[in-house]
């Protein structure tokens, strides 16, 4: 088979179906082993997922063939496997079906311990990347705190954790109740730095009353 792509509009030839199934899978597998917190991913980086690992031109091993199809034919690919069941699409986003596998209990207790140190220091809380270091944690995990909420990101290296949050607002709410809210009273409030307060000033107006 040449290198040409099949085109999206035409009908996909079956074998080149099965391979993309097999490692549109394989692509989602891989990335829920990186991302334990959000085993979803927008089709569009599914796809580009796929193509990373894709050989460009055949390959000696059995089973590494290259995929000739379009992106919009891989993601009329997807669309029948979502019809299928074979994935669960929720708006832009797929996962494999049921749910993911547990994170390994020694990093969900080096993540509780992360997100304790940072509610323990309310709120003017040490950089989060700096205690993920400490404790053994991947960096990319924050981001997948930030993603499911359990981390509420103000500015860089400012990230409460949601408790923390909610306690903050609550108060800030009594606040407002005096009059307009700015960085000084809400340094004052909280007895934390100007830069906190202006990080919380600013995350508070981006968020809906």
């Amino acid at each position: 088979m040449s290198d040409a792509r099949i085109d999206s509009e035409g009908p996909i030839d079956p074998a080149q179906r099965l391979l993309a199934e097999r490692r549109l899978l394989a692509a989602l597998h891989r990335h829920q082993r990186r991302a334990p917190l959000r085993p979803d991913l927008r089709v569009d980086t599914l796809v580009a997922e796929l193509r990373a690992k894709d050989p460009t031109t055949g390959s000696r091993h059995r089973g590494r063939s290259p995929i000739h199809l379009t992106d919009a034919a891989l993601r009329r690919v997807v669309d029948t496997m979502v019809a299928s069941g074979a994935l669960v699409r929720q708006g832009h986003r797929v996962r494999l079906p049921g749910d993911a596998p547990p994170m390994d209990p020694t990093m969900r207790g080096r993540l509780d311990d992360l997100l304790a140190t940072l509610q323990a220091a309310g709120p003017t809380p040490p950089p989060a990347e700096a205690v993920a270091t400490r404790l053994g944690i991947r960096i990319a995990l924050l981001e997948e705190l930030r993603a499911n909420g359990e981390l509420v990101p103000l500015a860089p290296r400012i990230d409460y954790p949601r408790a923390t949050w909610d306690e903050v607002t609550r108060r800030l709410d009594l606040l407002a109740d005096h009059g307009p809210v700015s960085v000084r009273a809400i340094r004052d409030e909280l007895g934390t730095t100007r830069r906190h307060a202006e990080a919380i000033l600013r995350r508070r107006a981006r968020e809906p009353v």
